[in-house]
């Protein structure tokens, strides 16, 4: 069995042409399909305003003209293919500068209702791939709540951003998952490299925790405190994914001495422990509390 079909397009730009696919007509036998592209035709909405409702006039007017008078014919004479090709010609009468219909073209196979809408999807259809959900690994900040901040819950300041005011020479906010002072500075702060923000945002994070706990250390000092007793962690974790400046930031991390750093590297698996030392500290205050007594003196 032979098949013919009309291609129908949107034509933007009449003199270079430029057009847009948006619908389909195909007659098989005595079978008539047909179908407009949705997501074409709100295509053509963002690429020409000016045409779109006439646009969706003339498609309202074509699909009434197959629907109550095509259909009708086709069954009048079944399987002379001439006639089903004049019948795709006649629909050029249709043609009105940005709406046109393709000269019939012959396929050597019958199509039924989900051979055409494969053929329509294939060339007329804007068929996007299915984007798979990306996953959201929510384990890191469960248990930085469950071991860390719910335990220490109102004895430090959790998920608390330092102002640049409040310490000397401090050029910038900085948050960090906890702080607490008893005699000596307690902090600690989370970066989850698997969430896999952007690379310089975690460098400049660490950065700045070297500079802010350099300077937590002086403002301690200056104030009473025992800064070679000051407790800074950060806690990172390996990274699991397949980006290698992720991996190479771990590892720089990681193989560090923590003689040179301000701060030591701990796991979720040391956590714990960390929370054991900030409630060993039995008196323990929250930064904001040494703040203002600070003030009051």
């Amino acid at each position: 069995m032979k098949s013919y079909y009309s291609i129908i397009r949107y034509v933007n730009n009449p003199l270079s042409k430029e057009n847009l696919a948006i619908g389909m007509i195909l007659i098989s036998g005595s079978s008539i399909f047909y179908r407009f592209s949705d997501s074409k035709i709100k295509l053509v909405h963002k690429i020409n305003s000016r045409n779109a409702d006439l646009l969706e006039y003339t498609v309202d007017k074509i699909l009434a003209f197959i629907k109550n008078e095509l259909k009708n014919e086709i069954k009048l004479f079944p399987g002379e293919n001439s006639v089903n090709v004049e019948y795709l010609n006649r629909l050029s009468i249709y043609n009105n500068g940005f709406l046109q219909f393709d000269k019939p073209s012959a396929l050597n196979i019958g199509f039924d209702k989900t051979g055409f809408e494969d053929f329509f999807n294939k060339y007329v259809e804007i068929v996007l791939p299915v984007q798979k959900k990306k996953v959201i690994d929510r384990s890191f900040n469960r248990t930085i709540k469950r071991v860390f901040k719910d335990p220490l819950k109102e004895k430090i300041n959790l998920d608390f951003k330092i102002k640049k005011e409040s310490v000397p020479n401090l050029f910038f906010d900085y948050t960090v998952d906890g702080i607490g002072v008893n005699g000596s500075i307690y902090t600690l702060k989370c970066i989850d490299l698997n969430s896999e923000k952007p690379i310089d945002n975690y460098r400049r994070d660490i950065s700045e925790l070297e500079s802010l706990n350099y300077r937590l250390d002086l403002f301690g000092e200056r104030n009473g405190l025992k800064a070679n007793e000051n407790k800074h962690f950060l806690l990172i974790n390996p990274y699991n994914g397949t980006k290698g400046s992720y991996h190479d930031l771990y590892e720089v991390l990681n193989n560090q001495n923590e003689d040179d750093f301000p701060y030591k590297i701990i796991g979720s698996k040391d956590l714990p422990g960390v929370t054991a030392e900030f409630k060993k500290a039995n008196s323990i205050k929250k930064f904001t509390e040494f703040i203002s007594e600070l003030e009051t003196v």
